[in-house]
């Protein structure tokens, strides 16, 4: 019977190596690596991995717009976000029909395999559906004080704009809703997949608060059945 793929991504080379050790000794997934997203997009583009772990902080593509990038391309690889930040809105694992997780460091590899091992059980057991939710999602961003225009595809015909500068939310809209009720609306979303761009010459400025805290309130609860 073929193992599970694992794919780590991080730019810190001694901890992909005691992560790949350590999760070989347990015998169950073949382990691959990589140290930035584009690296990453690599080996995907070949492999067929049932999950990715990777960092948020690293060169040439950091782990968000991996994120983004895996949503579009690679839907059915589950996720698990691994970081060295601090945030109070990543506090709670994410949970819902779409499987994504995430892991504070420092952590070993016997926490990642039980991490693992938690969302294989948990694949085979909902009705699983590819992509990651707006209110996980967005809470990255915020994070990693992105300054990008992230357009947001849901179904058939569920699409959304974001506006961030420096990882604040200033801006969001539908085909026919602005503001705080396309906020509302989209965070009952199903899974979502992602594309970040430059933000435009003109876009909404300035820090909304009201958007601010539906964000953060939504990375709480992950709505299921939507």
């Amino acid at each position: 019977m073929a193992k599970d793929k694992i794919l780590i991504v991080d730019d810190d080379v001694r901890l992909l190596t005691r992560l790949k050790n350590g999760l070989m000794n347990f015998g169950q997934f073949d382990i691959l690596t990589a140290m930035h997203g584009m690296q990453a997009l690599a080996i995907l583009r070949s492999t067929r991995a049932a999950i990715m772990v990777t960092d948020l902080e690293m060169p040439k593509m950091d782990g968000v717009e991996l994120l983004a990038t895996v949503t579009r391309d690679y839907p059915n690889i589950l996720c698990i976000v691994t970081t060295s930040l601090r945030n109070h809105s990543l506090r709670k694992k994410f949970q819902g029909d779409s499987l994504f997780s995430y892991i504070n460091k420092p952590f070993d590899h016997i926490r990642l395999h039980g991490e693992i091992i938690t969302m294989l059980d948990c694949r085979d057991e909902i009705n699983f559906r590819p992509g990651i939710f707006i209110t996980a999602m967005l809470p990255l961003i915020n994070l990693m004080q992105k300054s990008c225009l992230i357009e947001a595809t849901a179904g058939a015909n569920k699409r959304a704009i974001f506006y961030f500068d420096n990882g604040v939310i200033s801006g969001v809209r539908t085909a026919d809703m602005n503001g705080s009720s396309a906020m509302e609306e989209v965070l009952n979303w199903g899974p979502a997949q992602y594309r970040l761009k430059p933000l435009p010459e003109s876009y909404p400025s300035g820090s909304n608060t009201a958007l601010t805290k539906m964000m953060m309130l939504g990375a709480e609860i992950i709505p299921k059945g939507k």
